[in-house]
This record gives structure tokens, C-alpha cells and sequence, in this order.
């Protein structure tokens, strides 16, 4: 069996507590998520994005505490979220650095099941930052993100939120050649981003999707202006692929949950807008991906054929 640990938008930062966010308390929490993580024993801890809250020394700061965690035997797999690019542009280029990452910060890596040789897995990570405002380095930079929005439409036709970004053309085009090395190689995928894509609204307790929740309606995040401006485009890739078993984000600080097209998409809880605390521990099998939430984490089963 293949486990690892998922925590998602610690957010620290050295300040105080806004609309409902505690920033300083973030610090806390992730260090009692690092040490039940350590004490597991895992492949590995995925951390899904947005690990600071604005300003370089918050960024330096939770950049030592990841370092703690690795002393301590974590393996990290890091995820860019909008929130760590909260820095100096000329800071920028670091930030890849930092969290073991080459620009333009997306990649993937396999994992394989020592006990079982059918367990095979293939992580795809994204970064839906890519075209964006925020993590622009340069003018020319941000006249394309600016381009880029303006393609887009949100379902009631206003433009999407500038906190969110796009999936580049090139890198929709290596997603795609991923997922068909993958299959050849008949290797389950779960795919992973910032940003979340798809939800059943049963699963969602925010005031935005209260009336899709009644109705119990599909909730397309990139229509809500909550996702990757040109999430449509992600997910028609998807569904071309049946390697595809999972698709993990954070971003949505409440957490959400849906199966589409036979693909368990799960948003984790934010630590740094949840009490007592939110993390995670996954298991894969090779028909299986089961999502063990720890203190007010959801928690998950989907079978799949």
C-alpha cells in the first residue's frame, strides 16, 4: 500500500486575525500536523499551496519549518498557490527555488507500492499560477495575465477574480503527454493543483454555493470564479484520460468533495481557516484512493474499477 499526508493553505504569516483567518495560529497548527506526519512514517507529505501569508520574512519563516519537517523525515512535495507569489517581484524567482521547484513550477513524479507491483501511481503537479498577475515578474508578464482574464467569463459574464490565474497553453500540452505515457504505462494518476475544479455541493458548507447545495447541483469552480480561469479546459483533458482516478487542491478554505467522470476530486480545508485543525492521511490501492481526515478534515472512500 502507498500512504501520504496532505495539508493544505497554512498561510502563516506574522499577523493579525482576518475574516476568519488566524495567521499567527497557523504556525501551531502545522506543527502538530508536521509531527503527527513524521510519526506516520509516510512516502511522503503533499503540500497543496499557499504555505505564507504575504511578505518575505513570513515566506523565510515557514520556509525553515518545512525544514524542521525534513529533519524529522518528511519527504515534501510542494504545490504553488496565489499566496506564496505575495512577495517582490524580484523575489520572485526564488520562491521555485525555495520550495525545491524549477520555474515554471510544474512536474510530476511515480510512486510504487514495494509490497504490490499492480500499485503503480503517477503524481501530476500543475501550477495554476502560471499566467497570472500576481506571479508576473516582468510588465510584459502581466499584460498577458491581463489578456489571459479577459478571455474568460464567469457564469453571470463578469471577468474572474485577479487572485486566480490560467494553465498555459504549453503546459496544458505537457499535462496531456503525461497522462498518455501513463496509460501506456498503465499507471493510476492523481493530478494536483492550487486550485480545485469540481465539487458536488452536498459537500460544501459556504454561504456562495447554499442554494446549489439545496438543489444538490455540480459546482464548476472556474464558472464561480474560485478556480484556474481556464479550469474547463483542464478538465476536458481529464476526461479523456481513465488513468485519471483523483484530483486533489486546496484554495477553498471550507473543503469540498465530488466524483466526475469516475475522478474522487478533493479539496482539502484550509489549516489557517479551520479549527482545531485540518490535515490528512491517503491511501492508494490499486483500486482505491481513501482519504483518512484528521481533526475536522473530511474524510473520503472512492472505489473505482
Amino acid at each position: 500500500m502507498i500512504k501520504f499526508a496532505v495539508i493544505a493553505d497554512v498561510q502563516y504569516g506574522d499577523l493579525d486575525d482576518s475574516i476568519g483567518r488566524s495567521y499567527r495560529q497557523s504556525l501551531s497548527k502545522y506543527l502538530l500536523a508536521a509531527g503527527e506526519i513524521a510519526a506516520e512514517n509516510v512516502d511522503f507529505a503533499l503540500q497543496l499551496g499557499d504555505a505564507s501569508q504575504e511578505h518575505w520574512n513570513n515566506h523565510l519563516a515557514i520556509k525553515e519549518l518545512f525544514k524542521v519537517g525534513e529533519k524529522a523525515g518528511i519527504k515534501w512535495r510542494h504545490v504553488l498557490g496565489n499566496h506564496d507569489f505575495l512577495v517582490s517581484d524580484k523575489r520572485k524567482p526564488r520562491l521555485y527555488k525555495d520550495f525545491g521547484l524549477k520555474k515554471p513550477g510544474y512536474y510530476d513524479f511515480e510512486v510504487k507500492d514495494p509490497e504490490n507491483p499492480s500499485n503503480n501511481w503517477r503524481f501530476i503537479v500543475l501550477n495554476g499560477n502560471e499566467i497570472s498577475s500576481y506571479a508576473a515578474e516582468t510588465p510584459e508578464e502581466k499584460d498577458l495575465a491581463e489578456k489571459e482574464r479577459a478571455r474568460w467569463k464567469l457564469a453571470d459574464g463578469s471577468l474572474p477574480a485577479t487572485w486566480n490565474g490560467s494553465v498555459s497553453p504549453k503546459q496544458l500540452h505537457w499535462l496531456e503527454n503525461k497522462l498518455k505515457k501513463a496509460s501506456e504505462q498503465k499507471e493510476n494518476v492523481i493530478v494536483c493543483s492550487h486550485f480545485p475544479l469540481f465539487a458536488n455541493s452536498k459537500s460544501m458548507d459556504g454561504k456562495r454555493t447554499k442554494a446549489a447545495s439545496l438543489l444538490n447541483l455540480d459546482v464548476y469552480y472556474s464558472d464561480m470564479g474560485i478556480s484556474t480561469w481556464n479550469g474547463r479546459e483542464v478538465l476536458e483533458i481529464l476526461d479523456r484520460y481513465p488513468c485519471v482516478k483523483g484530483y486533489f487542491a486546496g484554495h477553498l478554505h471550507e473543503g469540498s468533495y465530488g466524483v466526475r467522470n469516475n475522478v474522487a476530486h478533493v479539496t482539502f480545508k484550509g489549516i489557517v481557516e479551520t479549527n482545531p485543525n485540518a490535515f490528512a492521511f491517503v491511501e492508494l490501492t490499486p483500486n482505491s484512493i481513501i482519504v483518512d481526515g484528521r481533526e475536522a478534515q473530511s474524510s473520503h472512500q472512492f472505489d473505482f474499477a
